[in-house]
């Protein structure tokens, strides 16, 4: 499936077989194509959290409204944000960089976000947002469906 087709044909669906799973394969697959969705400073802020235990996805459903893609869907992602990522050995995002390229930007790292914890909240926020489309799309052009789920009710 070409991108834009996977655009145009994605859809929030709410009803999922909860006897279908997805093979490893294709979670590598769908992950390995998630962790190239750009982030700022390329410091990958965001997390992947894989719920499988069903009585947790259950407790889950319970706070999301009850809705059924919650246990139903063969895989439920908790995306999730770290703060401080960028703080936490920058130069590891630079690592391949030539010498020059990392000499400019690890320092601007901590110039960019030091003390602006709004900013790093924002871009944590945005990067998690990209990763989580990037799936969405990577499941329709692999033949799936998703539904993005915002929310909990606590």
């Amino acid at each position: 499936m070409d991108t834009f087709a996977a655009i145009e044909g994605r859809r929030a669906v709410k009803l999922y077989d909860p006897n279908h799973k997805l093979t490893a394969e294709e979670e590598q697959k769908l992950f390995s194509l998630a962790t190239l969705a750009p982030t700022a400073f390329n410091i990958q802020n965001w997390r992947f959290v894989i719920l499988r235990n069903p009585e947790l996805r259950q407790k889950v459903r319970e706070v999301a409204w009850g809705q059924a893609q919650v246990t139903d869907a063969s895989l439920l992602i908790v995306m999730c944000a770290d703060l401080k990522a960028w703080e936490k050995d920058p130069a590891r995002y630079w690592r391949n960089a030539p010498p020059e390229v990392q000499a400019f930007m690890v320092p601007a790292i901590g110039q960019y976000y030091r003390g602006r914890d709004q900013v790093a909240r924002d871009e944590a926020m945005r990067s998690c947002g990209i990763a989580a489309q990037t799936i969405m799309l990577a499941a329709k052009a692999m033949g799936y469906e998703s539904c993005p789920h915002g929310r909990l009710r606590l």
